[in-house]
């Protein structure tokens, strides 16, 4: 008895540890916009540059506890995103868009920072230190283009200017 009870403890335990490594390593950056004069409007209906992540695993999400940055050098600077809100929490499959104005007073979507052509734009996990995503925005993307990660014909992931 106590055998199978030590078993279904343990293997309760690796379950919930991939499940929390799978979602983890689900959350990608999926497409940035910096100079955004004709695409999406935040809620306040402004035009900002943007962040895109995805949940690519088939369960929600909670990403509450993951920070964004355009400064891996300075946790001071991180965006964390907030606790406590409903909408932190992605659906299977699905996308959320932060607004990268550094405007956080606006709302859990708006990050601390901006964004600029060049930088390298992070997700950091809750530990400060764990690297999730990062991509760096081509130095010459033109205004209302995007950088983003596309599947190619070959079936690689890889990241493309859009118009």
């Amino acid at each position: 008895m106590k055998k199978k009870l030590l078993l279904m403890l343990v293997a309760l335990m690796a379950i919930s540890t991939a499940a929390y490594a799978q979602g983890r390593k689900g959350l990608y950056l999926t497409e940035v916009m910096v100079q955004n004069d004709s695409s999406v409007v935040d809620d306040y209906g402004m035009r900002h540059g943007w962040i895109e992540l995805t949940n690519s695993t088939h369960a929600s999400m909670e990403i509450s506890s993951v920070y964004l940055t355009n400064d891996s050098t300075t946790p001071e600077k991180y965006y964390p995103v907030p606790l406590g809100d409903v909408n932190t929490n992605i659906p299977p499959l699905q996308q959320v868009i932060f607004w990268a104005d550094g405007e956080p007073n606006k709302g859990t979507f708006h990050t601390s920072f901006k964004i600029k052509p060049g930088e390298t734009i992070y997700i950091i996990d809750a530990d400060k230190k764990t690297v999730l995503d990062k991509v760096t925005i081509p130095s010459d993307l033109k205004p209302n283009t995007s950088f983003a990660r596309v599947e190619n014909e070959k079936g690689e992931i890889v990241w493309e200017v859009r118009d």
